[in-house]
């Protein structure tokens, strides 16, 4: 809503100016009262100029990431010839954030080394490091997350054995 000063005339602009401006129609105030009852939230973080960049408001995202570590099950499972991970966030995945840590050597990476690097995209949304030996483990513990450009984080942290 205008301020009162300038619906009365007597507010002066940055130039000296004095600036008058009619009142709101009771039309333009239901609306903006349905626009707030409504939970229209006010963006003042918004650049429209870089709307890759997201900021609050609109533009707020507050869901984590959906991640899934399908192969190893947690439990027993048969000598694995893969690990299977299927990781989505509406457009906003933070892949440098990406990580899979094992307790246990991996294809020639140390215990509690990044294995990420190692996974490749084998379809949408799903992520596969094929194992050139199949893996046999006593037990172990695999640890996978992933960021999204907002912040938030998934993590997953799954015992299993593989024999």
């Amino acid at each position: 809503m205008p301020p009162p000063e300038a619906v009365a005339g007597t507010y002066v602009g940055p130039d000296g100016q004095k600036i008058k401006v009619a009142a709101l129609s009771a039309e333009d105030r239901l609306t903006l009262v349905r626009w707030i009852d409504l939970g229209c939230p006010i963006d003042l973080d918004y650049d429209a100029a870089q709307p890759e960049q997201r900021g609050f408001g609109w533009m707020l995202d507050d869901q984590r990431p959906t991640l899934a570590l399908t192969s190893p099950r947690a439990g027993v499972n048969p000598p694995l010839t893969k690990l299977l991970i299927g990781m989505y966030d509406y457009g906003s995945l933070d892949m440098a954030s990406f990580q899979v840590t094992a307790d246990f050597p991996v294809e020639g990476v140390p215990t509690g080394k990044n294995l990420a690097s190692k996974f490749r995209e084998t379809a949408p949304c799903v992520w596969e490091l094929p194992l050139a030996q199949p893996l046999s483990v006593a037990s172990g513990k695999l640890t996978a997350s992933i960021r999204d450009r907002q912040g938030n984080e998934t993590r997953i942290e799954r015992s299993f054995s593989a024999r």
